[in-house]
């Protein structure tokens, strides 16, 4: 039997949407989101924070807002549909304090359309200015396998200055 994950999938964008609305710090913002745009397809999501709370948001079990994610494709999962993750070092662009985070990606169609629908949004977010550190590029591989993997732009040095 297939499961029809639209009404968990719409139920899900509108929690987010509802909720970046009276609280717009939950994503964009590196250091205190939940979720930040690393370039235009992407967003790096924090976990188990970002699932925790879109479940709260949503009234879903965990397991179930992870399963509409994965099983939609708007969550990046491994060919048997498991959530995987990555131990990244990520920083703010212009600053130079790394943080380790426990990442998962999700497409930026998503969270886009859930800030456009549900958040007040006119247009969809640009890309924040959270960077994952360009040694720990090879840690995203794994992610990507058989994927658009993420631009260049998604990866920086938080010792190199832009000239």
């Amino acid at each position: 039997m297939l499961t029809d994950y639209s009404q968990s999938l719409e139920r899900l964008q509108k929690a987010l949407g509802e909720n970046y609305q009276h609280s717009p710090y939950i994503l964009g913002t590196p250091g205190t989101s939940l979720a930040c745009k690393v370039d235009p397809f992407y967003y790096l999501a924090i976990q188990p924070g970002f699932l925790k709370y879109l479940s709260r948001w949503a009234g879903m079990l965990p397991e179930r807002v992870q399963a509409t994610l994965v099983k939609t494709g708007n969550m990046l999962s491994d060919a048997s549909h498991s959530l995987v993750t990555a131990k990244l070092h990520v920083f703010e662009e212009g600053r130079s304090s790394l943080a380790e985070v426990t990442a998962s990606f999700i497409l930026a169609g998503f969270i886009d359309q859930a800030l456009v629908l549900y958040g007040g949004r006119q247009e969809p977010p640009s890309v924040s200015r959270l960077k994952i550190l360009d040694s720990d590029r090879s840690r995203t591989d794994v992610l990507f396998e058989g994927k658009t993997p993420l631009a260049a732009l998604a990866f920086g040095n938080p010792n190199q200055r832009k000239s």
